[in-house]
């Protein structure tokens, strides 16, 4: 993610603060939809959250713009 909140750029896994940019929300907001299972996310360690590019695209309810690996 390039600092603008874009998700177009954004890594596979974000923080809970990348999210927030992205969405444009607060933090109590950000953490509210986590909580409530809204937006999928794992806790890592007991301070550290990630959540995946594709459960935000999800949330978002966004196409995946990942190429399809076929074999």
């Amino acid at each position: 993610m390039n600092g603008d909140g874009c998700l177009r750029d954004a890594r596979d896994v974000l923080s809970v603060r990348e999210v927030q940019a992205i969405l444009g929300i607060g933090r109590n907001a950000t953490y509210e939809l986590i909580a409530s299972g809204r937006l999928p996310s794992v806790r890592v360690t007991p301070r550290r959250i990630i959540v995946t590019r594709a459960s935000l695209e999800a949330f978002l309810r966004l196409p995946s713009n990942r190429p399809v690996d076929r074999q």
